[in-house]
């Protein structure tokens, strides 16, 4: 071991050396050295430098090494010494061979002696003293003894006899000792480390510049600097620790940007505590077991009865640093105690400690660490202790500290009502985290609410539950099982359960009278009424229009986040009245602070429930790569079967943002992503179909497409939820029928929504205007769509108002304003590009009006998209490709992808079987069929619920 910081320190020992060779030196009464420092702090390693340059500079060294084992082993030590003598020059043979028959002699004596029995060893120990000093008559001797705390007891009296009496000789004796909590005899240790004749030199812990200098002197000056200060936090200056520290690092199998704790730095603390007082060990394994502070309450109860007294004593010089005021110094070091504890002792100690602190009364959480670590619950209430530890912990959003809990009741308790309430918490813990894995759990939950072992405050998680995926069957049964004989208490839970439940599944309970409350006491009825916030905003946004609920919505925000399933859903409703209410800026805004909250909980269901949210605000903004990425996180986050119901969310925007971004094999590879069928059965499968319905109305389906909106109508107004703000289904069947050719019919209907709109929808009316003007001709469409992009500036919604200003654009150019249209087209171009749509598709009325520019009619082919068609018609007609992307507002390498894509699914390899399979040269034929695409073609119509 280096002597960092030990030079001044071998200086002193050096001084002392050159006095023995000087004959004018005077005499000193200090005849005894002693190097005092912790254990590991490198004692051994100055010692040892010492004697090297004392026999260097010919003086004899006589050297030993005392050990806890050998304490009781009479004159080890001497005998040490003795051996040393013939090697070093000390002596000569017959003073050898008088020690050795002595010291034969004496063991005899101390081994026959008792404490009373003075006179004997004193002889022995004169007559052994004496050859001692005979050893001193040829020059300068050094006596070094390392880690004299050990000695046995006559090697000590027999140094003593020595140390007394070589004042003036050349002779220095050089002991190196660790403090101790108790020493093993103090009165012998006393006697000779008497202060008079003393000499003590302290070696300190490492500062942290130590840290670094040993460190660098075995890593490189660019790690140490990396990781010396932790190092330091880590080691308390311990050279021991801190060279373990630098071979863990070195045998990193990577670098590390911190310290590698490893086998060495494990070996080392270990090494430290067995070689400090067993109450040092003992106190370190307390210490580790518990987690608490030096001074605690349980380490006095923990340790043995008899060593109580001396725990006063242990600080850093008595434990090698590995103990402070605040317990173990670092994790690190917990670490390396408990494993080097066998798991019986951990047991034990984690038993006794339970049961301490139960008996004390603390709360659960402070007692179910350890009760996680006994082998047996053996009393009534250690697993109920489990149980309140484990849903405190879901209440402070620890869900694995929970789960570790709730998994250790669930196993030792035997109680079915307990078990049962058991059953509950781990359902709702584990779906924090997956809720496929709280599916296992609801199948007993079910079972015991049933038998009556749970009633409606923890049953209320369980149906909920059992609502997200699609179970509401069971969710049903159960509401009409606990609502028989409810009391008030119970009536208020289920009168929130059942809100929720109408929310979620509005067709289910909406002819069933929800529970009441018996007692109508103001308390039961503010929870109620907190209870049902979300549920109630929404109902304000959509059915009122009430555009005070975003304000409520805020507040709603400002005091509740993702902690927990009723503050999550309360926060989602929040979030989702803001969208509904066309409020994107605000909602945008309160999905980043929730996820830039360092208090909002990173576990996969609310997180992933989260991004799906932020997707449909960026989805609705027309940030269209960004929802894509939203909710592609949020799909990834859940496996299918783990998102149950509300999978319909973050596929209904990812399809719809691949739809207009013209990627309509991906789009129709994410309707192939199985869904439960109960999602249909909730508005959120309405968001689903209108995604689906678009993708079909661009993938050249309108009759597929206007059969998903019609069933969003028929689903809407059996719920009683026909607003227009839920879901648009009159203004997206008239896009349908507009492509169909059903001009007046489709002007009806979008008529129809523009009258049942109300204020705070501006976006829904945007996309009715424009709906609209495509039913008019001429000069009449642009006042319509003028309206139209001025409510989308309003709102935000940039996808759509590029589509508008096309479409402005276009009617501009028909009735020849063409600086008006050239305004708007390359506003619409510059938004197009934000939004990362690659082609603006056609207006509605384009295929009535014809191409830009009038060249003739675009051909519709069926399997081709409006923009396709549009692009095949203008190259068949001979336009080149510059020409196309002139047309079309695109540029060059965009019309040759479409292009190719046209090619393959028409099966052609050029311009002129292009136009003739558009059959040009027949007037009046605008429609072909493709040939037949496979089943497993990507668009291939996916399954899913049709108007009959």
């Amino acid at each position: 071991m280096e002597l960092t910081e030990r030079s001044c320190l071998l200086s002193m020992l050096e001084r002392r050396l050159t006095d023995l060779f000087r004959n004018d030196a005077s005499p000193t009464n200090r005849t005894v050295t002693v190097l005092t420092g912790p254990v590991g702090s490198g004692k051994t390693t100055l010692l040892q430098t010492f004697a090297r340059r004392a026999c260097d500079s010919g003086a004899r060294v006589l050297g030993a090494s005392a050990s806890r084992a050998e304490r009781t082993v009479p004159l080890e030590v001497v005998r040490q010494l003795v051996r040393a003598a013939p090697l070093s020059g000390a002596g000569n043979p017959d003073i050898w061979a008088r020690l050795g028959r002595l010291l034969d002699a004496g063991a005899l004596t101390w081994a026959d002696a008792d404490d009373t029995d003075h006179e004997d060893t004193a002889l022995a120990t004169a007559a052994i003293g004496g050859a001692l000093l005979e050893l001193t008559a040829q020059g300068p001797l050094v006596i070094a003894v390392d880690d004299v705390h050990h000695a046995d007891v006559p090697s000590l009296r027999c140094l003593d006899y020595v140390a007394r009496r070589i004042s003036g000789l050349p002779v220095l004796i050089i002991l190196t000792e660790a403090p101790r909590t108790r020493p093993w005899r103090p009165d012998v240790h006393a006697e000779l480390l008497q202060p008079t004749r003393l000499q003590r030199i302290r070696l300190p812990l490492l500062t942290a510049e130590g840290t670094f200098q040993l460190l660098a002197q075995r890593l490189g000056v660019p790690v140490a600097r990396t990781i010396a200060e932790e190092s330091h936090r880590i080691s308390g200056g311990n050279p021991l620790l801190v060279q373990a520290l630098a071979e863990d690092q070195e045998a990193a199998p990577r670098p590390a940007d911190r310290p590698v704790v490893g086998e060495s730095f494990r070996e080392a603390v270990l090494s430290c505590l067995y070689r400090c007082d067993h109450l040092v060990l003992d106190a370190a394994r307390v210490l580790a077991v518990t987690g608490e502070p030096l001074h605690g309450n349980l380490l006095p109860h923990l340790v043995d009865a008899r060593s109580r007294a001396a725990l006063g004593a242990i600080d850093d010089s008595t434990s090698a640093g590995l103990i402070t005021e605040q317990g173990l110094r670092h994790p690190a070091v917990s670490q390396a105690v408990i494993d080097g504890m066998t798991a019986e002792e951990r047991a034990r100690l984690h038993l006794e400690a339970a049961c301490l602190l139960h008996d004390d009364g603390a709360v659960p959480a402070r007692i179910a660490p350890h009760l996680v670590g006994i082998d047996e619950l053996a009393e009534p209430w250690m697993a109920q202790t489990l149980l309140d530890a484990g849903e405190q912990a879901l209440n402070d959003g620890e869900v694995e500290t929970a789960l570790r809990y709730l998994r250790r009741a669930h196993r030792g308790c035997a109680g079915e009502c307990l078990r049962a309430r058991i059953r509950s918490a781990l359902a709702r813990a584990e779906w924090r985290l997956d809720p496929q894995a709280a599916i296992p759990h609801l199948v007993d939950v079910v079972t015991a609410i049933r038998a009556g072992h749970l009633g409606s405050q923890q049953a209320a998680g369980p149906i909920h539950y059992l609502l997200w995926h699609g179970e509401i069957d069971k969710a049903v049964e159960l509401v009409n099982h606990l609502s028989e004989g409810a009391d008030a208490r119970s009536a208020a839970e289920l009168l929130v359960t059942t809100a929720w439940m109408s929310t979620l599944y509005p067709g289910v309970m909406v002819d069933r009278p929800a529970p009441t409350v018996a007692a109508r006491d103001p308390l039961t009825l503010a929870k109620v009424k907190r209870g049902i916030e979300g549920a109630t905003l929404l109902s304000a946004v959509l059915d009122r229009g009430d555009a005070g609920a975003v304000e409520q919505a805020e507040r709603a925000l400002s005091t509740t986040g993702l902690d927990d399933e009723p503050n999550m859903w309360t926060a989602v409703c929040a979030l989702i009245a803001m969208i509904y209410a066309d409020r994107l800026d605000l909602a945008d805004d309160w999905c980043d602070r929730l996820n830039r909250n360092p208090a909002t909980p990173r576990y996969p269901t609310p997180s992933a429930t989260l991004a799906a949210l932020r997707a449909a605000v960026a989805g609705r903004l027309g940030d269209l790569p960004r929802a894509e990425k939203l909710a592609d996180e949020a799909l990834h986050q859940l496996s299918p079967k783990g998102w149950g119901v509300v999978i319909g969310i973050p596929l209904a925007v990812r399809v719809r943002a691949l739809t207009f971004m013209d990627q309509l094999d991906a789009a129709a590879a994410s309707l192939q992503v199985p869904v439960p069928p109960a999602m249909f059965e909730t508005p959120i499968g309405l968001h689903y179909l209108q995604a689906r319905g678009m993708h079909a109305l661009a993938a050249g389906s309108p009759e597929a497409a206007l059969a998903d909106f019609q069933l969003c109508g028929q689903l809407m107004n059996r719920w009683r939820l026909d607003f227009s703000g839920l879901v648009p289904w009159r203004t997206e069947s008239a896009r349908a029928l507009l492509r169909m050719g059903r001009r007046q019919q489709a002007g009806r209907l979008v008529r129809d929504e523009l009258a049942r709109l109300r204020p705070v929808h501006v976006r829904h009316r945007a996309a009715a205007l424009r709906v609209l003007a495509a039913t008019e001709d001429g000069p009449d469409r642009i006042p319509h769509l003028r309206s139209a992009v001025r409510l989308l500036r309003q709102c935000g919604d940039r996808m759509e108002l590029a589509h508008n200003l096309a479409d402005l654009g276009q009617a501009y150019q028909q009735v020849g304003d063409r600086r008006q249209a050239r305004a708007a087209s390359r506003s619409a171009r510059l938004l197009a590009e934000e939004c990362g749509i690659p082609m603006l598709r056609p207006g509605l009325s384009t295929a009535r009006s014809g191409a830009a520019g009038g060249a003739g009619a675009t051909v519709v082919v069926q399997g081709l998209t409006d923009a396709e068609c549009s692009v095949a018609t203008l190259a068949a007609q001979g336009h080149t490709n510059r020409e196309i992307a002139e047309k079309l507002f695109l540029t060059v390498s965009a019309i040759e992808q479409r292009l190719t894509r046209i090619y393959r699914k028409l099966d052609v390899n050029s311009r002129s079987e292009l136009a003739a399979r558009l059959r040009m040269n027949r007037p009046g034929a605008t429609v072909l069929d493709p040939p037949p695409r496979a089943l497993d073609d990507p668009g291939h119509r996916p399954s899913g619920p049709r108007q009959r």
